[in-house]
């Protein structure tokens, strides 16, 4: 008995960080977060060097998002405008409270 008591309780605290998480990325609908065609990856280091807490290497050499929230909408986007090979995609803006985000979306539109 004791062993069915552990596993709705071990259940239950994973659902709220997920519902929470699905709340958390809307504006103005769904939030699109940044990807990466990794296989286009020349591995120029500019995503990696303009926002680490989001990009990473695979065990390739090619860029992976780590932490799609893991730096400012404004640094993906300067990341997706380096990207010498152009497979960088920064999505949509995750925090609405972020500066300048109309201009952003612009600058970002052309790499989604």
């Amino acid at each position: 008995a004791p062993a069915p008591v552990q596993a709705p309780a071990q259940a239950a605290p994973a659902a709220k960080p997920a519902a929470a998480a699905a709340e958390a990325p809307v504006v103005n609908g769904a939030h699109e977060p940044v990807w990466v065609d990794s296989p286009e990856c020349s591995a120029c280091d500019e995503c990696i060097t303009l926002a680490p807490g989001v990009f990473a290497y695979d065990g390739r050499r090619r860029a992976v998002v780590i932490n799609p929230k893991g730096a400012s909408y404004s640094d993906i986007v300067k990341a997706a405008e380096k990207c010498t090979a152009g497979c960088l995609h920064p999505g949509t803006p995750w925090n609405p409270a972020e500066p300048n985000l109309e201009k952003l979306k612009q600058r970002a539109a052309k790499f989604n």
